[in-house]
């Protein structure tokens, strides 16, 4: 993600490393869900490898009752300044807390089995350092994973209280997206429901005000 213009009474920049993890079908024992250096384990028999991070699944092994255990696991028990939200069932995003260099560089991997179960990217992506602001415009190339779902997300480190969002193609000219656009907390979510998407080629933009 890349800062084009910020406008705010102090100066500086922050933005989160961030990347979103689906469940499509359920989860299994001795799966795991990794985020850089912390591995998280899904266990229904109280027995987990030494120095995982256990995500007592037993009983609740669908996307909708271990998304949230898989939540609490991570924003209890993860080593690397990381909050955890779901967004809806099945819809895991995670993002730095703060801006550390680490962060755009963590690892995401999974061993999980069921289908759709996966990250979007096999890192976190959409991070820099430096000091928040409150109004900014970020843009960045759409993955992979936000054209087939049809969503996109951006996170904030403060407060949404207004956002515009539009698509440029790679070469710079303006592409008739007409989706939605929602913010909650500190995320600004972009969603494919017009009549015109976006593609694995075009640039997504956000300006977000807190």
């Amino acid at each position: 993600m890349r800062r084009l213009t910020e406008y705010s009474g102090g100066v500086g920049r922050k933005r989160v490393a961030q990347n979103i993890l689906r469940l499509g079908a359920n989860v299994a024992d001795a799966e795991t869900i990794t985020i850089g250096r912390d591995v998280f384990e899904m266990d229904t028999n109280s027995t987990s490898t030494a120095g995982n991070i256990a995500v007592n699944v037993n009983g609740n092994l669908t996307p909708t009752l271990a998304g949230p255990l898989i939540v609490a696991a991570i924003n209890t028990y993860n080593t690397q300044k990381l909050v955890a939200v779901q967004i809806a069932v099945g819809v895991i995003a995670v993002y730095g807390n703060e801006p550390t260099a680490g962060v755009p560089a963590l690892a995401c991997t999974e061993t999980l089995a069921g289908t759709g179960n996966a990250w979007d990217a096999a890192a976190m992506y959409g991070s820099n350092a430096g000091v928040a602001p409150q109004t900014v415009i970020l843009q960045r190339a759409a993955i992979a994973a936000e054209v087939t779902e049809g969503n996109a997300y951006f996170f904030l480190p403060f407060t949404v209280v207004s956002a515009i969002c539009f698509v440029r193609t790679a070469a710079g000219v303006t592409k008739a997206w007409d989706g939605a656009v929602s913010f909650t907390g500190n995320r600004v979510k972009m969603d494919n429901a017009g009549s015109t998407d976006w593609a694995a080629t075009d640039v997504l933009f956000c300006l977000a005000s807190g």
